[in-house]
């Protein structure tokens, strides 16, 4: 039977909770299983040998992005309620480990997240209290995570066995280097409003570390120095001297 509407609802919100059961044995396997279930039980809602075969499948090693999860769930959710073998179905989820992972890590660790930290640090050093500040940060970024969650279930689903080509048309990497050097433009600020707020005009060494990680963070893009990062750098330094 083909899933509900209801039935990627429950699976969406489950795919919150893939690493509740995280251990170093399975890892997310156990995650996998639960948030699949409404989709598998709706699948093999005639076959209750398959739903539980199907539920132990799901229930072994697997690791990737929590946040890209929902793209493994939608594509096997799919390659489920069309009959594929066991063995294709394993294979299949065995092959999407390693890029999920990739892209999850160098878009939201490297990309987003640092990006809404620097805006709520700077937004908190611009007069917006504390509460504010992180509560706009969790805000934000969370609605750039929820987003990806959703269009990660529906591009699995819809997908299914060619789910590696469509991930291949989403400019992830792009968007996660732009992301880095926004981040770095917005600590060569950060380090700026700080190095102007030194009374006396000289500046203590953790100010001074800071406009100088500024610079470094170009490093932050393999094989690429960021001019952006170097510039936020002697913004840093102006902003000392005036």
């Amino acid at each position: 039977m083909r899933p509900r509407r209801r039935d990627f609802a429950r699976a969406l919100l489950r795919s919150f909770s893939i690493q509740g059961s995280w251990n170093h044995r399975t890892m997310t396997g156990p995650g996998m299983a639960f948030a699949l279930s409404p989709l598998l039980t709706r699948i093999h809602a005639d076959d209750p040998a398959a739903l539980d075969a199907a539920l132990e499948r799901h229930a072994s090693p697997f690791n990737a992005h929590p946040y890209l999860a929902p793209v493994a769930i939608g594509a096997l959710a799919r390659l489920e309620h069309e009959g594929e073998d066991p063995d294709t179905l394993l294979r299949f989820r065995s092959a999407l480990r390693a890029p999920l992972g990739a892209l999850g890590d160098e878009t939201m660790w490297a990309g987003w997240r640092p990006f809404c930290a620097s805006a709520a640090a700077i937004a908190f050093l611009l007069g917006f209290d504390a509460v504010t500040a992180a509560a706009g940060f969790l805000v934000v970024y969370n609605l750039g995570h929820f987003a990806l969650r959703l269009w990660g279930l529906r591009c699995g689903w819809k997908a299914g066995r060619g789910v590696g080509a469509a991930l291949r048309r989403v400019p992830f990497r792009r968007l996660a280097r732009v992301f880095v050097l926004a981040s770095q433009v917005l600590i060569g600020a950060l380090a700026a409003i700080l190095v102007a707020r030194v009374p006396g005009g000289a500046p203590s060494p953790w100010i001074v570390g800071v406009a100088v990680g500024a610079g470094l963070s170009g490093y932050v893009v393999p094989r690429h120095i960021s001019r952006v990062a170097l510039a936020s750098l002697l913004v840093a330094c102006v902003a000392w001297f005036l």
